[in-house]
């Protein structure tokens, strides 16, 4: 087991050195636009008061990014710095809970944090989305590691029974459901297994504390004005049963791939915490991630960026369901190994390409060793130059061509096409008339 550990722990190491030199290189992008506008525009209360009423219930994850200081950051640090905060947060988290739940030392702590943003980073179905935007870091990754602080103060107030940990919690239950949908389903679902297996009062409070602030978030008029006409009939009812079932059998072919290597290097946590509950518990715990993505089969709602907390909570409670019947699996520990490590496998045509196979491994190598970052980097600063220092309402910029693979980019339409959501967000921030490539 030693070894295998080792061998994740190498590629841990290297992980993060090779995401935080392209970091380096990370540049705001489309919303961050959007965001810094609105705030400027109407005001901090404004904008949140516009956001809720006319795009949606994120209470939490839109507020931080109304924050976006893009305006004031003239040389845009934020970008570079974000994400290895973000990271080292998530392995720093990580390291807390292996400390308080397992007795570990502060190295073996350490060393499992990072081991766990190893499988974490292979699950992630869009790192660029995901790590590199900060506004989509924001509203998917930020979160996640707000939950692990959550799981540890759980921890503590168990432990310690000091109200400060109890409030701490109630806290972090309220920032949750206003992060994302998809964790507020999953943080509900927890809330209602726990108060399920222990009926008391502070889990009731902790229940209806949730399911208030879960209304809060799903019940906001902007979320009713994005949905358009809701059509019905049995055709859309099969249609939902579909993608359902298609989202599903993903995450289920995509976790049982790397579940192999996963067992072997946590076999020890994972053991020791069938030890502590019943096969029935686990099914429980783990049937918690149908519920969102039953509601995601609702919306038709097909693999993106918001499954990756689904894929991730998924993941761990199904080895624990692995542990408890099929152990022997992690005896093949070195395919999960070897798949991680290809490149991504396409076999569905590009309207359904969400449903191929990624575990980013080989991407983040690419980026690394063909992609020009500097001259991305330098691209992208002259292009905002120019349009800053154009005294025209109208400007035409060049195509950025050095586009990576892991960087979050998203190109503006040209002169020939019609406007895209891009070209409006910087003509809005920037106060042009008219933003195109050539």
């Amino acid at each position: 087991m030693k070894q295998v550990q080792n061998i994740v722990l190498f590629f841990s190491v290297i992980l993060c050195i090779g995401l935080v030199y392209i970091n380096m290189f990370n540049v705001y992008q489309t919303d961050d636009y959007m965001c810094a506008y609105g705030t400027q525009e109407l005001g901090f209360l404004g904008n949140f008061t516009n956001t809720y009423l006319q795009w949606g219930g994120r209470y939490f994850g839109y507020t931080i990014n109304m924050l976006n200081p893009i305006a004031y950051d003239e040389n845009g640090i934020l970008p570079k710095v974000y994400l290895p905060f973000l990271m080292f947060s998530f392995i720093g988290v990580a390291s807390l809970n292996f400390k308080a739940y397992f007795s570990y030392s502060f190295r073996e702590s350490l060393k499992k944090g990072f081991m766990l943003f190893f499988f974490y980073t292979m699950l992630l179905v869009s790192i660029p989305e995901h790590y590199f935007w900060i506004t989509g870091s924001n509203i998917y990754f930020l979160p996640v590691i707000l939950s692990g602080l959550l799981l540890y103060f759980f921890k503590k107030n168990e432990d310690t029974g000091e109200k400060i940990w109890l409030h701490l919690s109630v806290f972090l239950v309220i920032i949750l459901m206003g992060s994302n949908e998809i964790l507020a389903l999953i943080l509900e679902g927890l809330l209602l297994a726990f108060y399920y297996e222990k009926r008391d009062q502070k889990h009731l409070f902790f229940l209806l504390t949730g399911t208030v602030f879960l209304l809060v978030s799903f019940l906001a008029p902007g979320n009713f004005n994005r949905m358009g006409e809701v059509e019905g009939g049995l055709d859309k009812w099969l249609k939902r049963i579909a993608v359902f079932g298609a989202n599903t059998a993903y995450v289920c072919f995509k976790t049982l791939l790397v579940l192999p290597l996963f067992i072997k290097v946590f076999e020890k946590e994972l053991k020791n915490i069938v030890q502590k509950i019943t096969f029935k518990k686990a099914v429980l715990y783990w049937g918690v991630s149908l519920l969102p993505l039953l509601f995601t089969g609702y919306i038709l709602n097909l693999i993106a960026r918001q499954f990756e907390n689904i894929i991730f909570y998924f993941f761990i409670t199904f080895a624990l369901l692995f542990v408890f019947k099929i152990g022997k699996i992690k005896q093949f520990w070195w395919a999960s190994l070897f798949i991680v490590l290809l490149p991504e496998l396409k076999i569905f045509p590009e309207k359904y390409s969400c449903f191929d196979i990624d575990f980013n491994a080989a991407n983040i190598a690419m980026e690394l060793s063909t992609t020009n970052l500097k001259e991305y980097k330098r691209e992208v600063r002259k292009r905002v130059s120019t349009i800053e220092n154009s005294p025209k309402d109208s400007v035409v910029v060049e195509k950025i061509k050095e586009v990576p693979r892991i960087l979050y980019f998203a190109e503006m339409a040209s002169e020939s096409e019609d406007e895209t959501y891009v070209n409006d967000q910087l003509q809005k921030f920037f106060n042009k008339k008219y933003i195109r490539t050539n």
